[in-house]
C-alpha cells in the first residue's frame, strides 16, 4: 500500500440493537359505501363472468385441453395488505403481480379526508382465474354486500378490505398488451422499410405450474405459427419470473396495422390470454459515428504504457460485456482476456470493433488525454454485440436479432462463475461487471424490465455489482425562443434555455433499460472532459463543465428511487442549430463527431490500426469510468485488510465498494445552475425531489473518497443484518471542534445488495436505512430525504456551524435497520458504510496545532478480528 498519512479508518464491530420501527400508512381515506360499491361494479362482475363463459365455449375443442382463463385487473385504492395470501387461498387463483399506482382521480367516493381534490395513491394487483374461482370472489363480493361485517373463511379477511377499496374490476385486454410498449410504432417503422418479416418479442404470463408453463407456451407457439410465424428464441428463468418468446410474423400479417390505429385488435396473437406484453425486439445497439477524423498515439505514450505491464499472477476484477475489441491495439495489447464462446469475433471486420475498443480503453487507461496509470488487474472481456450493417441503413454493433438479451446476458454473467460443459468457471475472481449496453425500445415506464431484475437477481446471487450507463437520448432539444431570437441569446441565457427545454422533455429522456436496476449503479455522464481543442462552429451549451451531459437519461429510478445514482465525465457533449425554417422555435441537434471536445480513447480506425485514437462522449463513456473507479476503490480495500492491522473480510469489498462509489458525490458545483433555470414557487417544495431526477447523488469524487487529510477524517464499517435487526456505529467528536462556529459536512453513505421478488411492485426485500439525525451537522443538503431510501444506496449529505458543546468521549450514533419488504428475507444481508467529517473552510490558521482526523483515529476502538 502506497505511504499515506493520513489512510481510510475502519470501525470496530458495531452494537447489535433492535431495528427502528417506521410507519408505512398510506393516509386516511374515505370510501363509498357497500351498496354503492355494490351498484357499481356488479355489472363488472357479470361481464367478466359472461367473457369467462364465451372462451370456455371457445377452448372446448383445443388439443392442449387448456381450462379457460383469463387475468383479472384489480385496482384498489390503498393499501391491502396480506392480499396475496388471500388470493392462494382460493383454488384456481393465481397471483401474477402487483404494481404501485399515483395519479388516481378522486371519483366513486374515493377521496382523502384532508384534500377532496387530491390524487390518490394505490395497487394494481393482476392474478390468473378460472371459471370457478371468479364465481367464489362473486359470492364473496355479494356476501359482504348484504353484511359488510360477515366473517369470511379463514385467510380470506383481505378481501373484505379489498371489496371495500376496489376502483376497478376489469380484464386484461389487447391494449394492456401493447400499452407504451412501442410494438405498433416499431411494426410500422419496419414495413416501411420493406422488411419481409416483422420480429417482436412476446413476455408471457409467469406461471407457477411447469405444466402450466408448458401449455401457455404451446398455446402461444401455436398461435403464432397459425399465422405463418415463428419462433426463433425463447428463455425462461423462474428465478426472475420471465417467459419469453422472441418470434416473427410475415409482413402480410401486420400490414394491415400501418393504416388503421384499431387493426391491431384483430392480431390474434395479441388476443392470447396467456401473453402479458408483446415488445419490439430489444435494439441493444450502438452506432458507429460516421466521421474520419483519427489521432495517432505517440511513441512516448506507448512506450510510458509498455513499462507498466501487469503481474502474470493478476486477475481479473472487471468484466465487460460489449463489443469485440482490437485486442492487439497499442493501449489493450496484453490487458485483455477476451472469452468469446460462441465465435462472435468471426463476424467483425477489425475497424468495425469500434465501441468495445472504446470501453476497455476507458476502463484500461481512463480518459488518455490525462495520462492516467493503467489498470493493475487484466480486463475480462465477454463479446455479447454483433455488427449489424443493414436495419436503419446504419452501421451498428448490436445484440444478435435472433436471440433475447436477459438470456445473453444471463449465460455469459453464469459462465463467469460456474462450470459449463465440464470446463471451470471462466473467471471467479469478478467483482465488477460493465455494461455501457441499453434497450433503446425500454424506457422506465412503471414496470421493472427483465434485463432489469436479471441484473438485480444475478447481483445477489454471485454477490459482483453491475455498472450500468443510464442511456443516451441525443434528440433534438426545441428551446422556448423564436428561431430568430437565438443569436440574441447569452450564454447564460443558452444554458437555462436547453436546461429548461431538456426538463420539458423528461418523459422521452428517461432511463433506458436496464438503468433502472436496484442493486446495479446506474451512471450518468456529465458535460467534461480532459481535451483542449474545440471547434468554433458548435455550441457549447453550458458556461461550465460539470453539468450533465444534455444526451443523458433522466431519472427517477423505479418507485421513484434517486437514478442516475451518481454521475461520471462523460465527454462534453457540443450542439448545432437546426437549419432551415420550417421549424418556429430555436432547434439544437446533437453534434456527432469523434474529434475533440469528448473523452481521448482507443479505436481501430478506418481499416484496423494499432495506434488510432478518437473523442466520444456518453453514458456509455462514463460507466466505462466508473467501472474503472470501482477497481481502484476495491483494491484500495484490499490493500487496508493486508496493511492496516483491521479485520476486514474479503465478502464486504463488494458492498463497501458500492459505498464508495457514490461517498463523494455532491450537487454542489451544479444545484445553482438548476435552481435558476427550473425552480418555481410551484415546485419549490418538492425541488429536491425534482432535481434527484436529473443529478441523482451528483458528479462523483473517487480521489476524494480514497484518502483523508488533517481536516477530512473517513471511516468504512461493513457487517450483516437478518430482519428486524440494527446495529449501531459510533464516530467519535473531535474534541478539537467543540464550540466552535466554523462550517462541517458529515457525509454518510450505506450500500447493499438485496434479494428481490419479481411479482411485487415492492420488489426490493431487503430494505436497510439510517437516520442521519445528529447535533454537529444537522442540516440535509442535496436529494430529498425520501427518495434517498428507495434504492440500495442511501447517500445524506449535512452541515452545520453552530457552535456545538461536547465532552471528550461523546460520538455520534449511527444505527443501520434492517426490514424486509417484498417478502421474507431468509438469509442476512451484507453492506459497506461510510461515514465522513470534514471542515468546509480552513481553520487551521487558529487551529494549527490540531488535526481532526488524528483525534478521531485515535478515540476509535481498535477492531478485535472474529
Amino acid at each position: 500500500m502506497a505511504e499515506n498519512d493520513y489512510p481510510l479508518l475502519v470501525f470496530p464491530e458495531p452494537v447489535p440493537a433492535a431495528r427502528a420501527k417506521r410507519n408505512t400508512n398510506f393516509g386516511k381515506i374515505r370510501v363509498p359505501s357497500p351498496y354503492n360499491q355494490a351498484q357499481r361494479l356488479a355489472p363488472e362482475f357479470q361481464r367478466l363472468q359472461d367473457a369467462m363463459e364465451g372462451r370456455r365455449l371457445a377452448l372446448q375443442d383445443n388439443p392442449l385441453g387448456l381450462v379457460p382463463e383469463q387475468v383479472l385487473v384489480l385496482q384498489t385504492i390503498g393499501s391491502i395488505q396480506d392480499f396475496t395470501r388471500a388470493v392462494d387461498k382460493i383454488p384456481g387463483l393465481e397471483w401474477l403481480g402487483d404494481y404501485h399506482v399515483d395519479d388516481i382521480s378522486p371519483e366513486f367516493g374515493f377521496e382523502d379526508e384532508k384534500n377532496l381534490d387530491k390524487r390518490l395513491r394505490g395497487q394494481l394487483f393482476l392474478v390468473m382465474t378460472d371459471q370457478q374461482a371468479l364465481s367464489e370472489i362473486h359470492s364473496l363480493f355479494r356476501r359482504w354486500e348484504r353484511d359488510p361485517g360477515v366473517s369470511f373463511p379463514d385467510g380470506l379477511a383481505p378481501l373484505k378490505r379489498a371489496f371495500e377499496h376496489l376502483h376497478t374490476i376489469r380484464p386484461w385486454g389487447v391494449e394492456d398488451r401493447i400499452l407504451e410498449t412501442g410494438i405498433l410504432e416499431d411494426w410500422r417503422n419496419r414495413l416501411e422499410d420493406d422488411e419481409d418479416d416483422v420480429p417482436f418479442q412476446a413476455e408471457l404470463w409467469f406461471r407457477q405450474s411447469d405444466h402450466r408453463r408448458q401449455q401457455a407456451e404451446s398455446l402461444l407457439r401455436s398461435t403464432i405459427e397459425s399465422q405463418q410465424g415463428e419462433v426463433v428464441h425463447r428463455c425462461l428463468i423462474p428465478e426472475i419470473a420471465y417467459h419469453a418468446l422472441l418470434g416473427r410474423l410475415p409482413r402480410a400479417q401486420v400490414q394491415e396495422i400501418a393504416g388503421s390505429t384499431e387493426a391491431f385488435r384483430g392480431i390474434r396473437m395479441l388476443q392470447c390470454e396467456d401473453m402479458m406484453h408483446a415488445r419490439p425486439v430489444g435494439q441493444c445497439a450502438v452506432r458507429m459515428v460516421d466521421d474520419e477524423f483519427t489521432d495517432r498515439i505517440t511513441g512516448n505514450e506507448v512506450r510510458r504504457i509498455s513499462a507498466q505491464a501487469m503481474a502474470s499472477t493478476a486477475r481479473p476484477v472487471i468484466a465487460l460485456f460489449d463489443g469485440m475489441p482490437l485486442t492487439g491495439h497499442r493501449m489493450l495489447d496484453n490487458r485483455l482476456i477476451v472469452d468469446d464462446p460462441d465465435g462472435y469475433e468471426s463476424g467483425y471486420q477489425a475497424n468495425e470493433r469500434n465501441h468495445g475498443t472504446a470501453m476497455a480503453s476507458l476502463i484500461c487507461h481512463g480518459d488518455l488525454a490525462q495520462r492516467n496509470e493503467p489498470l493493475e488487474n487484466p480486463l475480462y472481456v465477454r463479446p455479447i454485440l454483433q455488427p449489424d450493417r443493414g436495419y436503419g441503413g446504419q452501421f451498428k454493433e448490436v445484440i444478435p436479432a435472433n436471440l433475447l438479451p436477459v438470456d445473453v446476458i444471463h449465460r455469459a454473467t453464469r459462465r463467469l462463475f460456474e462450470p459449463e460443459n465440464g470446463d471451470p468457471p471462466v473467471a471467479p475472481t469478478v467483482r465488477f461487471v460493465n455494461l455501457s449496453v441499453c434497450d433503446s425500445m425500454r424506457p422506465l415506464m412503471r414496470d421493472m424490465s427483465p434485463l432489469a431484475r436479471l441484473l438485480d437477481w444475478l447481483s445477489w446471487k454471485y454477490q459482483i455489482l453491475f455498472v450500468v450507463s443510464a442511456g443516451n437520448h441525443p434528440q433534438d432539444i426545441e428551446l422556448d425562443v423564436p428561431r430568430q431570437m437565438f443569436g440574441e441569446l447569452s450564454p447564460d441565457e443558452l444554458e437555462q434555455a436547453v436546461l429548461k427545454a431538456i426538463a420539458e422533455d423528461t418523459r422521452n429522456r428517461r432511463l433506458l433499460s436496464p438503468a433502472e436496476t436496484l442493486n446495479g449503479v446506474t451512471i450518468g455522464a456529465t458535460h467534461m472532459d480532459a481535451s483542449q481543442t474545440e471547434s468554433a462552429n458548435l455550441i457549447d451549451p453550458f458556461l461550465r463543465s460539470g453539468m450533465p451531459n444534455v444526451a443523458s437519461a433522466h431519472g427517477p429510478g423505479y418507485r421513484r428511487a434517486i437514478k442516475p445514482d451518481l454521475s461520471i465525465s462523460g465527454g462534453r457533449q457540443f450542439l448545432i442549430e437546426k437549419l432551415g425554417n420550417a421549424h418556429p422555435r430555436a432547434t439544437l441537434q446533437v453534434s456527432e463527431f469523434r474529434s475533440p471536445p469528448g473523452q481521448r480513447v482507443a479505436t481501430p480506425g478506418d481499416v484496423g490500426q494499432l495506434d488510432q485514437t478518437v473523442y466520444t462522449r456518453g453514458t456509455s463513456n462514463a460507466a466505462a469510468v466508473a467501472s474503472r473507479g470501482a477497481g481502484h476503490l476495491y483494491r484500495l480495500i484490499g490493500q487496508l485488510r493486508e496493511h492496516s492491522g483491521v479485520s476486514l473480510p474479503e465478502e464486504y469489498g463488494v458492498v463497501l465498494t458500492k459505498a464508495m462509489l457514490a461517498h463523494g458525490s455532491a450537487w454542489t458545483d451544479v444545484i445553482e445552475r438548476y435552481e435558476a433555470a427550473l425552480k418555481t414557487p410551484e415546485n419549490s417544495r418538492t425541488f429536491r425531489e425534482y432535481l434527484g431526477r436529473f443529478l441523482g447523488y451528483g458528479p462523483a469524487n473517487f480521489e476524494k473518497v480514497m484518502n483523508c487529510t488533517q481536516d477530512r477524517v473517513t471511516v468504512l464499517g461493513f457487517g450483516e443484518l437478518d430482519d428486524d435487526e440494527g446495529a449501531v456505529f459510533s464516530f467519535p467528536l473531535p474534541p478539537s471542534l467543540s464550540a466552535i462556529a466554523e462550517r462541517r459536512r458529515l457525509t454518510i453513505t450505506l450500500a447493499w445488495l438485496s434479494p428481490v421478488n419479481s411479482q411485487r411492485q415492492a420488489y426490493r426485500i431487503a430494505h436497510l436505512w439510517f437516520d442521519p439525525k445528529n447535533e454537529i451537522a444537522p442540516d440535509r443538503l442535496f436529494a430529498d430525504y425520501r427518495a434517498v431510501q428507495r434504492g440500495t444506496i442511501q447517500h445524506e449529505v449535512l452541515e452545520g456551524s453552530r457552535a456545538t458543546v461536547f465532552q471528550d468521549g461523546d460520538e455520534i450514533s449511527i444505527k443501520v435497520n434492517c426490514r424486509s419488504d417484498a417478502g421474507d428475507l431468509t438469509v442476512p444481508v451484507r453492506y459497506g458504510l461510510a461515514i465522513t467529517l470534514e471542515m468546509i473552510e480552513d481553520i487551521q490558521q487558529r487551529l494549527r496545532e490540531f488535526s481532526i482526523y488524528e483525534e478521531v483515529r485515535d478515540r476509535l476502538v481498535i477492531r478485535v478480528p472474529v
